[in-house]
């Protein structure tokens, strides 16, 4: 049997020139095995986002970015047999050594989005509108309001006070930028890390524009993330994009 393989060429939509950055370096210590690699409905955690990110139609090349000290083999396999026109490139010891060094690799590109691997239920329309919206201004980070109540406690888990809800935001991926913004935000950061590009982007003093996401865009941190995706899928609540079988 051969192995399904994503289908390679993207639509003319992606003409412009904006490229994918699949961050695939992370140390998967919360969830205890290679959540890249894992088996997610038959095919690999990293083999999802591969999938929605080549459906969306909106980008001329993908860059997957790995762990410098890692054996690159396992995940190399993947994106070749998947996506064979993209780059596997090494990152850094944290996510925004990573994110710089998928914007190196990244000289063709006008936008660049920036996606982690283990949120492998990313619609492929989130992508397009992210990009779309990056390229008219300037940035456009996924996320979801907050909807729950939110409590600040002690050391002790003693709740102290609550906290307004009103305009905050749960970040998601992908986050997308015009590659000038990315490049301002590098040379003002300097060697500082964040938590996520939108942090990097705002601490270099230049705005975000946030884009309502997708509830099924969870990200995979724990075992038991990982169990509540498999069950997603199980059930057919969430499905991959179509593979073409070459």
């Amino acid at each position: 049997m051969r192995r399904p393989r994503l289908a390679a060429r993207v639509p003319s939509i992606a003409s412009a020139g904006a490229v994918c950055a699949i961050l695939a370096a992370g140390g998967s210590t919360r969830a205890g095995t290679d959540k890249i690699t894992a088996d997610l409905g038959g095919q690999p955690v990293l083999a999802w986002s591969l999938a929605s990110a080549i459906a969306s139609g909106a980008f001329t090349r993908i860059i997957v970015v790995v762990r410098p000290d890692a054996a690159r083999g396992p995940i190399e396999q993947v994106v070749r047999s998947r996506a064979p026109d993209a780059s596997v490139v090494a990152g850094g010891d944290t996510r925004t050594q990573s994110s710089w060094a998928a914007l190196v690799a990244a000289t063709d590109a006008d936008v660049v989005a920036i996606h982690d691997s283990a949120r492998p239920f990313v619609p492929p329309s989130l992508f397009a509108r992210c990009v779309e919206i990056a390229r008219a201004e300037g940035t456009a980070v996924a996320g979801l309001p907050l909807a729950d109540t939110v409590r600040r406690a002690d050391e002790a888990g003693v709740a102290i006070e609550e906290v307004s809800r009103e305009g905050l935001w749960s970040a998601q991926t992908p986050q997308a930028f015009r590659r000038d913004v990315l490049e301002r935000a590098r040379v003002a950061v300097g060697d500082r890390s964040f938590g996520d590009d939108a942090a990097a982007v705002r601490a270099a003093g230049l705005p975000v524009r946030m884009v309502l996401g997708e509830r099924r865009n969870l990200k995979i941190t724990t075992m038991e993330d990982l169990a509540y995706a498999r069950e997603l899928v199980a059930k057919g609540l969430v499905g991959m994009p179509a593979l073409q079988i070459r």
